[in-house]
């Protein structure tokens, strides 16, 4: 009775255990109390590929990441991953996510030594020379470089504070980091140096190409009185005026802005331990302080009365009409602003517009005066205006570092980054920051074209490069196929997330679908003898692919009628027409009667009023067909094709024919013809309201020609994005890409070089468009349009 009474108490505990593992929402929850620093995951193949390359980051990053990525690449997830650093030092690192069948397989991995630990349920692993041990509690995958963590790792010691940060970061992102202000690696994010006083939190969302970086997010002061934060409390940002003063040539700025002055002192004199009387400092009538390199500048409403209030000057010299006084408090600024500005030596100040311009001799004073009279100062210039759309007007706080001074605080080489900010607005006790890491190409102007990246890949490509969207981003990313059949995913920064040799070439363009309609994208396709559907990761999803004896003649058709996500997938083998559904199970209620005739083209849906067609050319006549493959309109005149694709244009099924006529048929079956002037072999493409074609060197768009340089042209492409329409083709014999708009007006600073048809796309969240086209029959190079 007694062994009966004792295992209920055990199963009892067992099951109160699992109860409490199945109240888990998040593998965060188990992050440690102890933890300095956690960065989440959203894009592993991505981030796990970027950043050990990243010019920014790689000098970031610590060593203990570095060795995290041993196994963080050899994770299978599109769930996020989170890394966690246990203390001070960063020495310890704890690796989370949700777990599943295909997350850790580690019989795949070569070179790997595995074994269980007696009386533990974790594992030892080590994977080369590095080390680490990982076990599955619940539903989630924890791994460490240190046993004790995972001995003691429990839920219910829960870091609250932790996890509601990570509930606040940005999903679309592809990372997002949580540090605490004292971190002495991800600090420089801030453009601070490691040490402060206080240990609060600072959350930022990262997103970054192969050169740059953009982040946002918040910095805590918590309940610390201490914190720098706490200075703007009760103050509102203003705008950054000090930009429109200091050089071009200025190596570093750090400008404080404020509605009230005196709030402002007041708040500083709560973080030091001797008050400062300011109250009949001139600064009280200033809206924004700043210092750069050997200067001090003041900004105000009404510099006049600045001028009048400061009592200790005299009068030297004037300069192109600006008067140059000495300052006989010159410690003025040594310790009244800290801990953000201290100047030793005030000397000499001038009066232009609304600032008041201090330095520590005369020739600064003329050199900042000489470059403010010929506009060659920070907002005007190049490398500024590069950035100056990813950040606010105002601010609380507000940092410039050029490449020279970025080195100091990264301690990495920024040679080339000649504009770099970090921003800070307050908000009760949060201030928000953003920030912008990024190379500038003296070349690069507004209306331009500049180049971003080339990737290449492992043997000759066979079809132009297209982009496909990646759903963790909402930005896009790079497919291409080479002649040995290997898929190659590549990211929006040029990194090859994965490859994946298939059984033939692919037929048109990579559909995608969601085919659990969870917002999951996968690629659909077809190659001769395949149906495929892949997921993010390239595996194959069942029960795909479909493997077929005949051969699959036209590209692969994926319908979605009510834009519901219930697909249909249909594959064209020579006659016939086959329907499947997302599942990959045959639809019986398609029934398609060939006539014996080739389908010549690629079937395609069309939606006129509230009525679904279905077309394609099979030999001379232009089949049109409802959701069951029945005949919905029949066309009763021949028609002999072009080689070109059928278009649904002004409400009408048109497409061309061997005469260079374009060819419409109305949805009552009439059929007309218009003659385009066009030869046999010509070159056709439309939208709804847009007609292009071509012949020979001749390029029409809607009614408007352009007669280009002879060459070997790509069928055009007409390509929608932004509301707005562009036209593009490629020259294979002089290697030169050009691009209109649909007035036929070129696109500034193209033709680009470029040896295969374009793709003009939004690669990332960053300002400008894409162009996706070959350098060589290898390398995939990617425009950025400004």
């Amino acid at each position: 009775m007694k062994r009966f009474g004792f295992l209920l108490v055990l199963l009892s505990l067992i099951v109160a255990c699992q109860k409490n593992y199945d109240n888990i929402t998040s593998p965060n929850q188990f992050l440690p109390s102890k933890t300095n620093t956690v960065i989440l995951i959203n894009d592993l193949n991505d981030f796990a590929k970027s950043i050990k390359n990243h010019n920014i980051l790689s000098g970031i990053y610590n060593k203990e990441l570095k060795t995290s990525l041993a196994l963080l690449e050899h994770l299978n997830t599109t769930k996020q991953v989170s890394v966690a650093f246990l203390n001070e030092s960063s020495s310890d690192y704890l690796i989370l996510t949700e777990n599943d069948s295909t997350l850790f397989m580690i019989d795949s991995i070569p070179n790997h030594v595995s074994e269980t630990l007696k009386n533990l349920k974790i594992k030892k692993t080590q994977i080369d020379t590095t080390v680490f041990y990982h076990k599955v509690l619940g539903h989630y995958f924890m791994a460490s470089n240190n046993l004790d963590i995972l001995k003691t790792l429990n839920a219910k010691n829960e870091n609250k504070e932790l996890t509601g940060l990570t509930k606040s970061t940005d999903p679309e992102s592809i990372a997002s980091l949580i540090f605490r202000t004292d971190s002495p690696d991800y600090s420089k994010l801030l453009f601070s140096k490691p040490g402060s006083s206080t240990k609060n939190y600072a959350v930022l969302d990262l997103n970054f190409s192969e050169k740059n970086i953009a982040y946002n997010g918040i910095i805590s002061s918590g309940d610390s009185t201490s914190h720098y934060i706490k200075s703007f409390k009760n103050t509102v940002p203003q705008r950054t005026n000090s930009l429109s003063v200091a050089p071009s040539k200025t190596k570093s700025l750090l400008s404080v802005a404020y509605d009230d002055f005196s709030i402002f002192q007041d708040n500083l004199n709560q973080l030091r331990s001797s008050e400062i009387d300011s109250t009949q400092t001139f600064l009280n009538f200033t809206n924004e302080i700043a210092l750069i390199d050997n200067a001090v500048i003041v900004h105000s409403l009404d510099a006049d009365i600045v001028l009048e209030t400061i009592e200790e000057k005299s009068y030297v010299e004037t300069y192109r009409a600006i008067d140059i006084y000495e300052f006989n408090n010159t410690a003025f600024f040594k310790s009244r602003l800290q801990p953000f500005i201290a100047f030793e030596n005030s000397k000499y100040f001038l009066k232009y517009d609304d600032f008041i311009i201090f330095s520590n001799n005369i020739e600064n004073l003329k050199s900042i005066i000489s470059s403010v009279l010929s506009n060659n100062t920070i907002a005007n210039s190049d490398a500024f205006k590069n950035i100056s759309q990813n950040i606010s007007d105002e601010a609380s706080m507000f940092i410039f570092k050029n490449g020279e001074s970025l080195s100091d605080v990264l301690g990495t080489n920024t040679k080339g980054y000649d504009a770099n900010v970090v921003q800070f607005v307050y908000e009760n006790n949060y201030a928000h920051i953003s920030g912008v890491i990024q190379e500038f190409n003296k070349r690069t102007s507004f209306n331009s074209v500049s180049e971003t990246f080339t990737t290449s890949v492992d043997a000759a490509i066979i079809s132009p490069p297209q982009t496909v969207k990646n759903h963790i981003t909402k930005a896009h990313d790079i497919v291409v196929q080479d002649v040995d059949n290997v898929l190659y995913l590549i990211s929006s920064s040029g990194n090859i997330l994965w490859k994946k040799r298939l059984q033939g070439k692919i037929l048109g363009k990579i559909e995608q679908i969601d085919m659990y309609k969870n917002g999951r994208l996968q690629l659909a396709f077809a190659t001769p003898k395949r149906l495929y559907v892949l997921d993010r990761n390239g595996n194959d999803v069942s029960p795909f692919p479909h493997k077929f004896n005949d051969e699959i003649t036209q590209p692969l058709s994926v319908f979605d009628y009510d834009k519901r996500k219930n697909y249909r997938l249909l594959v064209t083998q020579g006659k016939q027409l086959l329907m499947y559904d997302a599942k990959g199970r045959i639809v019986n209620g398609f029934n398609y009667k060939s006539n014996g005739l080739d389908i010549s083209t690629q079937p395609k849906h069309f939606r006129i009023g509230s009525k679904d067609y279905i077309a394609f050319a099979a030999g001379d006549q232009l089949k049109i067909l409802n959701r069951q493959g029945l005949t919905r309109i029949n066309v009763k005149d021949k028609i002999r094709f072009s080689e070109n694709e059928l278009y649904l244009y002004k409400n009408k099924f048109t497409c061309t024919n061997t005469l260079g006529q374009l060819v419409q048929v109305d949805t009552k079956g009439k059929l007309s013809t218009k003659n385009l002037n066009l030869m046999e072999q010509h070159n056709m493409v439309a939208t709804s309201k847009t007609l292009v074609s071509m012949i020979d060197n001749q390029l029409n768009i809607k009614s408007r020609s352009i007669d280009l340089d002879y060459g070997d042209y790509t069928p055009p492409r007409i390509i929608y994005l932004n509301d707005k329409i562009y036209v593009t083709t490629t020259d294979l014999q002089s290697k030169k890409v050009y691009l209109f708009d649909s007035q036929a007006k070129s696109i500034p600073n193209f033709p680009i070089f470029g040896t295969s048809s374009a793709e003009l796309q939004k690669l990332d969240k960053a300002k400008g468009l894409e162009l996706i086209t070959l350098s060589d029959d290898r390398t995939i190079i990617v425009y950025k349009l400004y």
